[in-house]
């Protein structure tokens, strides 16, 4: 009896540290995933942006009518709604984006709008060659689509999020930087320590690095230059991505614009790399959405050549997107 009673305790004693852990994780919510919430502001980590976007969404869109969307990866920042919405004669828009967001996420949150709106009048598509080349979904929790966009069961995706909390690389710096409220540089990827500003409506996100630059001025870019990395100065393509399965995801999101006779426009971004995406692909996306609808920003130009157009040498910033939008909607035309 005594050792059936010892062993009781010793089970007790070793899945208390899992109730408590437990209870955190029910208690903070640290993915925003578990409680419905009106705003999704400043957190100490790094949320799923396709979830995020999707939720503040259906929050103000009965409200604010939403009936624009920018779609994309994170290079969407430099593309500020109430930048574009200056040429889209009153439209109301947001930014539904993901942290390298894949055209099989593209297409899923192009269907699930589909059938949640009965106009999409306006879509600004940003894309590169990484975003193309995937026609499937990413896997882990950063990179989920609420079900109802994904269809993915609702207690299967919970549970993704609950294995990785319970996931020592992400649990260990989570619960140092809950108790001493302190930045570490082994908890890169999972606390953001710069505090990105969002708007809570239009799900625009502001870089903190703006205001360094104000600070710094030319400064900036030397102080950052390992960020960016010396470029040959020749012309390169990436190898052709657009194939089969892509190509009939791409379709589909044309059929979905020309049934809502939506207005939409392609941006191939200026990537700092300079690398071009290959001409097979760019009269494909032509041959698909319309060439007076593609714009091929990438390789060496005018917007790439300048350094202070770029965060580092992954991100650029809203003064080179609103230069993009202008050439797109006020010149209608490219000029390099």
């Amino acid at each position: 009896m005594r050792t059936f009673k010892g062993f009781i305790i010793k089970c007790v004693l070793f899945l208390v540290p899992f109730f408590v852990l437990a209870g955190f994780y029910f208690y903070d919510d640290p993915f925003k995933v578990l409680r419905e919430y009106k705003k999704y502001d400043n957190d100490p980590i790094f949320l799923n942006e396709d979830y995020i976007g999707w939720k503040t969404y259906k929050n103000y869109r009965d409200s604010l009518h939403f009936d624009s969307f920018i779609l994309g990866n994170s290079c969407t920042m430099a593309f500020l709604t109430s930048d574009w919405e200056k040429y889209l004669n009153g439209s109301k828009a947001i930014r539904l984006y993901g942290t390298a967001e894949r055209l099989a996420a593209v297409h899923r949150k192009v269907m699930a709008l589909d059938k949640e709106e009965e106009h999409i009048a306006n879509v600004l598509l940003i894309v590169d060659a990484t975003l193309l080349r995937e026609y499937q979904l990413s896997t882990g929790y950063m990179h989920l689509l609420p079900p109802e966009v994904s269809g993915m069961n609702k207690f299967k995706f919970q549970s993704q999020f609950a294995q990785e909390f319970f996931n020592p690389k992400f649990l260990v710096p989570y619960m140092d930087y809950r108790v001493c409220r302190r930045y570490r540089n082994y908890m890169r990827g999972i606390v953001n320590p710069d505090k990105n500003i969002r708007n809570v409506v239009t799900n625009d996100l502001w870089n903190p690095r703006e205001h360094e630059i104000e600070q710094l001025g030319e400064h900036y870019w030397e102080k950052h230059k390992k960020r960016f990395r010396p470029r040959p100065g020749e012309e390169r393509v990436h190898p052709p991505v657009l194939m089969k399965p892509q190509i009939k995801l791409l379709s589909e999101i044309a059929k979905v614009f020309q049934n809502h006779h939506t207005k939409y426009k392609i941006i191939i971004s200026p990537e700092y790399k300079q690398i071009r995406l290959n001409p097979a692909d760019v009269k494909q996306l032509k041959e698909i959405f319309g060439a007076e609808n593609v714009y091929d920003f990438s390789g060496i130009n005018k917007y790439t050549n300048n350094i202070r157009n770029y965060y580092e040498g992954s991100h650029y910033r809203p003064c080179l997107g609103r230069q993009l939008l202008d050439s797109v909607y006020a010149t209608h035309e490219t000029t390099y």
